[in-house]
């Protein structure tokens, strides 16, 4: 029988404790896991890692997530005893994702109603929940605890679905922020956008809180001033002066690792950025003709193709170096977003900039192993 959340006396109604689901487990701390396609043991370390946040999110807790593909019944099974054991485990889904058994299974134990506690929400079928523009969909891999494992406000941005192939196939990330509670409730408020599915093609809104900051797409327009990656590039990236990080002689290093890139202005201005003695290097699945032309042929642009059975699925933005005006720093800028326009003007995505030594060099280490993996293009 299903735990009663909150009981009625006397017309006043008291909230139930929060309260461990099994033997407190150590807190949670901020810090990105990788999975690799290529190591069975590592296959699935994302998913396992969002297995024991789900496994030790409190009674009386709330579990959110955003998810485009969702195929996996061991993630189904732990959210719906979760649910039995009496947290809210609320979800919005893409509509490509509705007739997968652990989406049955979800909404038959949940169901769809949003006045209760637990819930799925499923887009408009062909459309994203928000963008509305061309062919949209609900492209978010995002996850949001309020309490878990003693910790509250636990954010988990992540590239990957909830399948098979993105764990077995795909190489992913997922970053986890504890404790940023402003830029934990802008997704919450975006969560609830998300399941409310108003229409809007310029929903595009950001929130800055200590080291990390939130963007959310769609957003309006057509040229580079409206393209929040070149704008991060254009308005922020200087290429020498450093004295700690980046090359030997202090320049900036801006490392992307991307499925599918196809937006010019980005690959423009990072040519530009390369001619001022930036270095760029770069690891991708897709990339439209044009981009590619535009990279080529650089001494300082270095791009790395992984294709065929294992595919670079994250899409992530590292800058060592100068960044705001600040020398000897070190970003990540990680999400659902690839490099194209779809994911600028159409779809609904989630994007996520941190400022953090230890991240970015977890990041490094992960794209160190794709370029690994990928071939060099000349």
């Amino acid at each position: 029988m299903r735990r009663i959340l909150r009981t009625v006396l006397a017309g006043v109604v008291v909230a139930a404790c929060l309260t461990p689901a099994a033997p407190a487990a150590a807190a949670v701390t901020s810090g990105a896991v990788f999975n690799d396609p290529t190591n069975p043991d590592r296959q699935y370390a994302i998913v396992d890692h969002l297995r024991g946040l789900i496994r030790d999110a409190a009674t009386g807790s709330t579990i959110r997530i955003a998810m485009y593909h969702f195929s996996l019944t061991r993630m189904s099974d732990d959210l719906i005893a979760a649910y039995d054991r009496g947290v809210n485990v609320r979800l919005v889904l893409d509509s490509q994702t509705r007739s997968n058994q652990a989406v049955l299974d979800l909404v038959a134990a949940l169901g769809t109603n949003r006045a209760n506690p637990s819930w799925v929400t499923i887009c408009t079928t062909d459309r994203a929940c928000i963008g509305n523009l061309a062919t949209p969909i609900m492209h978010n891999k995002f996850f949001l605890f309020s309490h878990t494992s003693g910790s509250a406000n636990v954010l988990v941005q992540s590239s990957a679905n909830l399948t098979g192939d993105n764990a077995e196939r795909y190489w992913n990330n997922a970053v986890t922020l504890v404790g940023n509670t402003a830029v934990y409730n802008s997704y919450v408020d975006y969560f609830n956008d998300l399941a409310a599915q108003v229409k809007n093609n310029d929903y595009y809104r950001s929130t800055s809180s200590g080291n990390a900051k939130s963007y959310f797409f769609p957003r309006a327009g057509s040229g580079a001033s409206t393209d929040t990656i070149y704008n991060m590039l254009d308005e922020n990236v200087s290429c020498e002066g450093n004295t700690s990080v980046g090359t030997e002689t202090g320049r900036t290093i801006i490392r992307i690792g991307m499925w599918y890139f196809s937006r010019n202005p980005i690959a423009n201005k990072l040519r530009e950025l390369a001619d001022r003695k930036c270095w760029v290097d770069v690891v991708y699945t897709t990339m439209d003709a044009d981009v590619r032309s535009i990279l080529d042929g650089h001494a300082r642009i270095k791009l790395y193709r992984i294709s065929g059975d294992r595919i670079v699925h994250s899409k992530y933005l590292l800058i060592e170096g100068t960044y705001a005006g600040q020398r000897d720093t070190k970003w990540v800028v990680t999400g659902s977003h690839n490099y194209t326009n779809a994911a600028l003007r159409e779809n609904d995505e989630a994007m996520l900039r941190i400022q953090s030594a230890t991240i970015h060099d977890q990041y490094r280490s992960n794209f160190w192993a794709l370029r690994a993996a990928g071939v060099p293009q000349t």
